[in-house]
């Protein structure tokens, strides 16, 4: 499984974004609108139209709505052709109302350009040109076959016995119409719906963007309050490996204990100096180019020896473009300690640097535990994490995450459970970071 981080699963929507049930909402509308229009059709013409006829096809698109709308009701998901299907099943239905009250001698033939209309909005691609052939084809046939409605009939239409020129030119004219209604208004929804999907992409960043103005902000405060207590208590360490000392082998043991303590307070500062950097790198830091075995060393500095033999290499000659190297670094160094701490020894953790095209790609593959599909769903969210209390803060991926944005790239996480994880970093092959 593989998913961009942010992504989760909405209502079910047609390919406008238009969610289903406003379909169902418009349908008995038009179900309402078509059984008042018979029965003051009957009124204005009695005798001559099929009513009961006429209203069993109304009374069917009212059954098929409701229908339509006890299936939302259920949890299972829906089938991407529906709304296609139900658009196809009205347009056949609205030739078979026109089929018995007139053909296309009947005024309401126009409805059909409603339909298309409709179709161009809601679909896409070849169902909306698929329906726009339905329906002409549907018009083009109530020329042939219909119920005579002799109210209705044109004078002078069709003498002679075949179809007259007026007639063809009403045809042609509705599929061009047809025609044009499918390309502009469905070039329009689309321009439309891709603003749609880049504004909720920017507000989807602003919103990130805040919670790490806010993590800032936090990490800050946290580095100032615990910066005097943790001075203080490297004052009194040092103090007391003195005082162990000057009681010579006496106080060996107490020696190690001070030292330990001044061991846990620089970790301590270095957890602190992580915090206040959440950003992934160095306000002003200078862009450069770094080379891979530079960026391989920089990262394996700290790591023991053990777990720097877990790690397989596979570098392009050359280098990775111009970008902070301390941003760099650390997102890395983040990629590498979730996928040693996933993976247990001595299976290898493999790092893999390419550039298909004109954008680099750094993967970070373990064979660990792998994630389920809830939890990949939050993979990256700040201070999520899966590990025990004290084992990690759920920042890693975040700040990841967060570097690749700055560069104007992602991070892409697959995974299955018990297979494994992917974790990939891209960037465009000339970002310049300043």
């Amino acid at each position: 499984m593989q998913v961009p981080f942010g992504s989760d699963h909405g209502p079910a929507l047609t390919a406008s974004g238009l969610s289903l049930n406003w379909l169902v909402g418009l349908r008995w509308i038009t179900v309402a609108a078509q059984a008042s229009a018979v029965v003051v059709s009957n009124q204005l013409l009695p005798g001559e139209l099929p009513v009961a006829a006429l209203l069993g096809m109304v009374g069917l698109e009212a059954l098929s709505n409701l229908a339509l709308m006890l299936r939302l009701r259920q949890p299972k998901p829906l089938h991407p052709a529906l709304p296609g299907l139900v658009l196809g099943l009205d347009i056949l239905l609205l030739t078979g109302l026109l089929y018995a009250s007139g053909g296309a001698a009947n005024p309401f033939t126009a409805i059909y350009l409603v339909h298309i209309t409709l179709a161009a909005v809601v679909l896409r691609g070849l169902w909306a040109w698929g329906l726009g052939l339905l329906s002409s084809l549907g018009f083009g046939l109530l020329f042939f076959w219909n119920v005579h409605v002799h109210s209705l009939a044109h004078m002078d239409h069709g003498q002679g016995g075949g179809l007259s020129l007026h007639l063809v030119g009403m045809w042609v004219a509705f599929a061009i119409t047809a025609a044009l209604i499918v390309a502009f208004v469905g070039r329009v929804t689309e321009a439309l719906r891709q603003r749609e999907e880049e504004l909720a992409a920017l507000k989807d960043l602003s919103a990130r963007q805040s919670r790490l103005a806010a993590l800032t902000t936090l990490a800050a405060g946290v580095a100032h309050e615990l910066g005097s207590p943790l001075g203080t208590i490297a004052v009194a360490a040092r103090e007391l490996m003195h005082s162990a000392g000057e009681l010579g082998p006496a106080g060996s043991e107490l020696s190690q204990d001070a030292a330990l303590i001044r061991q846990e307070v620089d970790r301590c500062r270095r957890i602190l100096d992580q915090l206040a950097e959440p950003s992934g790198s160095m306000p002003g830091e200078a862009c450069q180019p770094i080379l891979w075995l530079e960026l391989e060393a920089a990262c394996t500095a700290e790591l023991a020896p053990e777990d720097c033999a877990r790690l397989a290499f596979d570098w392009p000659s050359g280098d990775c473009g111009t970008l902070p190297k301390r941003g760099l670094v650390r997102a890395l160094k983040a990629l590498l300690a979730n996928a040693l701490e996933a993976t247990a020894p001595p299976s290898p953790v493999r790092v893999r640097a390419r550039q298909p095209l004109d954008t680099w790609s750094l993967t970070v593959e373990d064979h660990g535990a792998g994630m389920s599909a809830e939890v990949l769903k939050h993979a990256g969210e700040p201070f999520f994490t899966t590990k025990a209390p004290g084992q990690g803060m759920g920042l890693g991926l975040f700040l990841a995450r967060t570097f690749a944005e700055q560069l104007g790239g992602e991070v892409q996480i697959h995974s299955v459970a018990g297979q494994g994880t992917r974790v990939t970093l891209t960037w465009p092959g000339d970002a310049v970071h300043g």
